[in-house]
């Protein structure tokens, strides 16, 4: 993904955060769900916010990820497997 913004956590089972800046439609419903973990920048595009330690729990990481109406929110384990979406 070129357009990509990156979140990596160092617990829990979530570890990479991957938003598809270039699928995203600005639709914040990832923010509204988690918005210690996704903003919306000036462009109106989701990404990941720098401050790991402030990230919530992978419940609500996964809720905000599965809220985005387009899945551009990519979650991955410590192995580098795919948690959500789902192939």
């Amino acid at each position: 993904m070129p357009n990509e913004s990156i979140g990596v956590k160092t617990s829990g089972k979530i570890r990479k955060i991957v938003v598809d800046r270039s699928a995203c439609i600005g639709a914040r419903s990832c923010a509204l769900v988690a918005g210690k973990t996704f903003q919306i920048d000036d462009e109106n595009l989701a990404f990941v916010t720098r401050d790991s330690s402030k990230y919530e729990d992978d419940d609500t990481i996964l809720k905000g990820a599965e809220a985005c109406p387009v899945l551009c929110i990519h979650l991955y384990d410590e192995a580098g497997k795919k948690l959500f979406p789902e192939n």
